[in-house]
């Protein structure tokens, strides 16, 4: 873990403004389908108040009898679909059959490229990464996920959601699908300020999805620690940052 933290602890900055208002994703030709997951929270899929006394399910927790999807997966029909990007559209062509297009916006459009997809949440569909900036020694992306029958943005605080790989003598950052010591989030964060030479002090934040957002479950900043030992989190899954075949600083 050393030798791959110390890989991306270079100085580096990112261009850009990547936490501007998220760019809804343009209508497709695939037929909408009703999915609970678009509900919000307390009401059912239709908005109407959910039942008094209904059994409540977790947040985030994925379908009874949902089995994790294949890499590339994104509408869960057991088949990788075809995905692209073109300057700042995602596109995905379903293996079933019909389209979807979804806007994004980037700090650095020429840096845009797509980083792979794979299912963060065991919900039977997976969610695609798209780098959206780029620096010296820094990637930021985003990521897309399958609600409604769409391929949707996912945002967080209202903003495009973006997870920060890679750092500076001052700074450091990583993230991961599926952490190993969380097994109830989708996705981990790890970022701090060094407070010394070769000493960072990170904040580790576990998130899981309501829909296309973003939902924080837990925070803890970890005292000061030394580049070799820093707790920084990886897939449960591949064992590295990023998530399934998505491979961060590459």
């Amino acid at each position: 873990m050393a030798a791959a933290v110390a890989a991306v602890v270079a100085v580096a900055s990112c261009s850009g403004d990547v936490d501007a208002p998220a760019t809804a994703g343009t209508a497709s030709s695939r037929p909408a389908s009703s999915d609970p997951t678009t509900a919000e929270p307390g009401k059912g899929a239709t908005g109407a108040p959910a039942a008094s006394g209904a059994a409540s399910t977790p947040l985030g927790a994925p379908p009874a009898g949902a089995h994790p999807a294949v890499d590339g997966d994104v509408d869960g029909d057991g088949r990788p679909d075809v995905l692209s990007v073109s300057g700042t559209q995602l596109l995905v062509h379903y293996s079933g059959g019909g389209t979807d297009s979804v806007a994004f916006q980037a700090g650095d459009p020429t840096s845009a490229r797509l980083l792979g997809a794979s299912d963060a949440d065991s919900d039977g569909h997976a969610e695609v990464f798209v780098q959206v900036d780029q620096g010296a020694a820094q990637q930021v992306s985003t990521l897309f996920r399958y609600v409604g029958g769409h391929l949707r943005l996912v945002t967080l605080d209202g903003k495009q959601a973006t997870l920060a790989y890679g750092g500076s003598t001052g700074y450091v950052a990583s993230w991961s699908c599926r952490p190993s010591s969380s097994p109830n989030a989708a996705l981990a964060t790890a970022t701090g300020p060094s407070t010394g030479p070769n000493v960072y002090k990170l904040t580790v934040t576990n998130y899981q999805f309501d829909g296309t957002r973003l939902v924080t479950l837990s925070t803890r900043t970890l005292a000061p620690a030394g580049l070799d030992t820093l707790p920084i989190d990886h897939d449960a899954v591949s064992g590295k940052a990023g998530c399934g075949p998505v491979l961060l600083g590459q």
